[in-house]
């Protein structure tokens, strides 16, 4: 991650839980035993400032999807009130009482989680929001680079629901994309993207 994004926030960093988590259920807590009886915390929080938060959650769902052992047998991500299916085979929504617009949660395997490996996150496809979008509000009818570049971002954050044209024009097809990623989110499902969507995306 530091070598992905080394200029990210770290300020919603964490790993062993303090003592709310421990009044409840949580990977955050060493409730996980290792071969000799010493606790094991599963679970780290990864802050969203500074880095593709998005796509970082996607591309780990899609690494357990594909069977990675550090994923798989217990292990799930949570970002922005959505949490990875028990299969990985998509997302569903998570009603928990913290909504992880922070970070980016990650629990990791019961039985794998000190298997050491590459994550395919250096160089991966993942990038922070270009420049040209401007955060600017985006609806039916725009048209140009930021339209391309939400489109990019969806088809790469997304591939089970957006399979769009990367042709800078906001039409029918990239609306509808954008209303079942709003409605996935739990927002209004507008088809516009303006600031809480940009926030819902991991961008801020």
């Amino acid at each position: 991650m530091n070598t992905r994004w080394p200029k990210r926030d770290k300020t919603s960093d964490g790993t062993i839980g303090d003592a709310a988590h421990a009044s409840r259920s949580s990977d955050h807590n060493p409730w996980v035993k290792d071969a000799a009886g010493v606790g094991v915390v599963r679970a780290i929080d990864i802050d969203v400032d500074g880095i593709d938060a998005a796509w970082l959650a996607e591309h780990l769902r899609q690494r357990g999807r594909n069977g990675d052992r550090r994923l798989t047998d217990g292990g799930y991500v949570i970002l922005n009130r959505r949490i990875t299916n028990a299969d990985f085979s998509g997302w569903h929504a998570y009603t928990g009482s913290n909504p992880h617009t922070s970070h980016v949660h990650v629990s990791f395997s019961r039985s794998r989680y000190d298997d050491r490996g590459t994550w395919g996150i250096v160089g991966g496809g993942g990038s922070t929001p270009p420049p040209s979008t401007g955060r600017s509000t985006l609806r039916q009818g725009s048209t140009g680079q930021a339209v391309k570049d939400l489109q990019a971002f969806l088809n790469r954050a997304y591939p089970a629901y957006s399979k769009l044209v990367v042709d800078g024009a906001f039409g029918p097809k990239t609306t509808a994309v954008v209303k079942e990623f709003q409605r996935r989110s739990g927002i209004a499902s507008d088809g516009i993207v303006g600031p809480q969507t940009w926030t819902k995306l991991g961008f801020r």
